[in-house]
């Protein structure tokens, strides 16, 4: 998926084009069982959707807020 993902960053240079990884959120398909709530799961996502035109990261990979070296 971080392979995908940094292709079609590459690809389309206009887009800002990302992939996040919410965690273990608690929903039904899990019991609930997760660590965080929905809200906390959809936080960073969210924010990567509304950065300002321009000044977005791209083609990075996002876990718990952070981006990742991609190995």
């Amino acid at each position: 998926m971080n392979a995908y993902t940094r292709i079609l960053a590459k690809k389309h240079p206009n887009f800002c084009i990302n992939c996040v990884c919410p965690g273990f959120v608690k929903t039904d398909i899990n019991n609930n069982t997760g660590h965080s709530t929905p809200e906390e799961g959809a936080a960073i996502p969210v924010k990567l959707a509304l950065w300002p035109n321009g000044g977005a990261p791209s083609g990075l990979f996002f876990v718990q807020g952070e981006p990742i070296p991609f190995e």
